[in-house]
């Protein structure tokens, strides 16, 4: 790990000394499930001014070891140091600080109560426990329920650190980025530790919550267990794991199903089978168990046996998103669209749950003024570092209307999986026969505002479905208004069927149809076999229509531009936009394109993570593609082979200098830390070897040269920081860290 530097602390400023911790203190009784970062309060004083300047300042932690107070007091008596050992750039002027007090609050999300330590320079340190009311009551608590709460505050700490996401960017409009992330596992010993916590307090992981795919907690579906199996990956000790949970499975029979998983993650998939099987026989009614054999089967495309095995997942678990999902992944699969429909209509929605992140707790008080956000300068990298805040802010006062308000890119928590699920389908049939199955499986508004004598009505509400050539409006009275002659791409079109309509506004047919003449028995007959459409799904129709709509603009300007021979130009933020509808929609390759064309006009976190991402398919295609035809005798053909190895360490290095840029961005917001990069260099130096990819790093940024001008940062430090990433490898005796 990379030692801390002034310019690696992030501020924000108290209104007054201590009213970071009097806001967090009123807060408490709000704090939910895994519970908000750890706050660390400064108490400063100007050496330097002639008036002796006192100022409270605070900012967030991730990854501090929270184990006992002692090793926090140990961590704010070195932050002190740093901070009182050199002058800050404080606002554009050079200062000097003392800090004659800090205190530090982390949350224990089991017992939910805040655990917080104070320490005095020079002088002692001391405790205190506030529980959800705000009250102190370590008086009330005995030595062995004191160590009880820290061992329960230490593992929430680290569930807290491994499973925030480090998928959103950290520059943000509204992004907490007042906060210091730092890898909790520099020392094997905290691992250890942590192992040992997660087995203790194994039963009581359902308090901690659980993600957005789960209505209620149960002993295998919680943060705690997630964060364990975030742990394992990370560090590879998969026969410590096994040897925990075989423990716990003595009492638990339900552990099984984390045995198998962490036999899946060793690439052990025989043992896996083997104790998926034994605990299917034992419970068939194991939803989890059945689950993951189904999501086996998929990966293995035997999809007949993970339908099979998804229904008895349903059956045994109605009310979890996941297994509804996973049996519209099956049906999709298959190609039988109406009961992957029909399914989809059926997955339970959790609207009241959204994915874990850590969020701001105190205001600040004036906005952006009140942060103090230094740019670190030991780690640079040219076109990352240089990045500037005033290019992003015109892209976005100056972005294309048509891109700025998609709703599908604003889906949050199931919904944004259905409408993934949606997505999966449509790539499948096109639009055009999206709308012939649903219109098969649902009510259609005509239909059921269809009088006895057959006559349909004029639809009130919105209709998707009728779009003639060129670019449409959508209308809330269901008509489109043609407002140029554009032309739209055809494949997979937004042409639908003129006799299909919105199923928006339908709520209750069934009664008011029973009561009709039986004047057309066949229409009724059919009307009867048909179900209702949730309104959610409706609405996501609408989004689809939306994204395929400015999907179809752009490959038609793209197409008629380069008919003209004519240069298509976007803003990076728009190209990103554009590249986010084409992921979306699964179009990677028009994705890639788009994302590939932001990053030539300058760095974008987003769009360097999907490209990350988009390497990191193809490379599994073409790896699959590779052990496909190994049986295959002209598969070893020399040419083959040369063509084949030129590829995949061609896409190995493009995926290296993606998570180089990526991991120099985190460190630009402080962040150390960061699990899926570490997994992607792991999956890196599993594949090619730890040597081969220490040689790449050094021959392409071992020379700290600027190549800019004056105000240029250049590369520096990468090295650096690589080699704390190897270091942490290595410590782990991770696969390939030995060659």
């Amino acid at each position: 790990m990379l030692p801390p530097t002034v310019a690696s602390i992030p501020e924000a400023k108290e209104e007054y000394l201590g009213s970071s911790l009097i806001e967090r203190t009123g807060r408490l009784h709000s704090f939910a499930d895994l519970g908000p970062a750890d706050l660390c309060n400064l108490h400063k004083q100007s050496t330097t001014s002639k008036k002796n300047t006192e100022i409270g300042t605070f900012l967030y932690f991730t990854g501090v070891d929270t184990s006992n107070s002692a090793s926090i007091a140990a961590h704010l008596q070195g932050l002190a140091t740093l901070i009182g050992s050199k002058s800050q750039y404080w606002f554009g002027e050079k200062k000097h600080w003392k800090v004659p007090q800090l205190t530090y609050c982390t949350y224990n999300a089991f017992s939910k109560v805040d655990m917080r330590v104070t320490v005095h320079i020079p002088g002692k340190f001391e405790s205190s426990i506030v529980n959800h009311e705000g009250k102190l009551i370590q008086d009330k608590v005995s030595k062995d329920e004191a160590d009880n709460l820290w061992l329960e505050t230490f593992v929430s700490s680290i569930v807290r650190s491994v499973l925030d996401s480090d998928e959103d960017d950290a520059n943000k409009v509204g992004g907490l980025v007042e906060i210091r992330k730092i890898n909790p596992f520099g020392s094997k010993l905290i691992l250890d530790s942590f192992m040992a916590g997660f087995e203790k307090l194994f039963y009581d992981g359902p308090k901690l919550g659980c993600g957005i795919e789960i209505p209620q907690p149960t002993l295998i579906n919680n943060y705690l267990v997630d964060g364990f199996l975030k742990c394992v990956q990370l560090a590879q000790n998969y026969d410590q794991a096994l040897e925990i949970l075989t423990r716990l499975h003595e009492n638990e029979p339900s552990v099984i199903t984390l045995i198998a998983h962490v036999y899946l993650l060793m690439d052990e998939e025989v043992k896996a089978i083997q104790v998926m099987n034994e605990g299917v026989s034992e419970n068939k009614r194991d939803a989890n168990l059945v689950l993951l054999q189904a999501q086996f089967c998929l990966d293995k495309k035997r999809y007949d046996l993970a339908l099979d095995l998804s229904k008895q997942a349903v059956k045994s678990s109605p009310s979890d998103f996941k297994t509804w999902s996973m049996l519209v992944k099956a049906y999709t699969k298959l190609g039988d669209f109406e009961n992957a429909l029909l399914s989809l209509n059926s997955c339970p929605m959790n609207s009241h749950k959204e994915k874990f992140s850590l969020k701001r707790v105190v205001p600040l008080r004036s906005g952006n003024e009140d942060l103090h956000l230094p740019s670190p300068i030991d780690v640079t990298l040219e076109e990352v570092s240089n990045l500037q805040s005033n290019d992003i802010a015109y892209e976005q006062r100056n972005l294309d209307p048509q891109l700025s308000n998609l709703p599908a890119s604003n889906l949050k928590s199931t919904f944004a999986q259905a409408y993934d699920l949606l997505t999966e389908i449509v790539v499948k049939t096109g639009w055009e026969s999206l709308l012939k199955y649903r219109a098969k499986v649902f009510v259609m508004e005509e239909e059921y505002r269809k009088d006895r004598n057959g006559h349909k009505q004029t639809p009130s509400v919105t209709n998707i479905n009728e779009v003639p050539n060129g670019t449409t409006e959508v209308t809330t009275n269901g008509e489109a208004n043609d407002s140029t002659t554009e032309p739209t791409l055809n494949p997979d079109s937004l042409v639908g069927e003129n006799d299909v309509s919105s199923t928006l506004g339908v709520k209750s047919p069934k009664r008011e149809v029973e009561t009709e003449a039986n004047d057309d028995e066949s229409y009724e007959n059919e009307f009867k076999k048909k179900r209702l459409c949730e309104r959610w799904l409706d609405n996501l129709f609408m989004l689809l229509y939306e994204d395929l709509r400015a999907y179809t603009m752009w490959q038609a300007e793209s197409l008629h531009f380069q008919a003209q021979q004519m240069e298509y130009k976007k803003t990076t933020l728009e190209w990103e936009i554009l590249g986010s509808i084409a992921y979306r929609l699964k179009h990677y390759k028009e994705g890639s394109v788009a994302f590939n064309n932001a990053l030539s006009g300058r760095f974008s976190a987003k769009s360097q993570r999907e490209m990350l991402k988009y390497y990191q398919m193809e490379r599994s295609k073409i790896l699959s593609k590779n052990s496909t035809n190994s049986s295959n005798a002209n598969s070893a053909s020399t040419s083959y082979t040369h063509n084949y190895t030129k590829i995949v360490n061609q896409l190995n290095e493009k995926i290296l200098e993606s998570t180089i840029k990526l991991l120099v961005w985190n460190h630009r917001w402080y962040s150390d830390f960061s699990p899926s990069l570490i997994t992607t260099i792991s999956d890196l130096v599993a594949k090619e070897g730890l040597i081969k990819i220490q040689s790449l790093v050094q021959a392409v940024y071992s020379n700290n040269i600027s190549t800019g001008g004056s105000d240029s940062v250049g590369n520096h430090g990468i090295t650096d920081m690589m080699d704390s990433i190897f270091e942490f490898l290595t410590s782990y005796a991770v696969t390939g860290a030995d060659n």
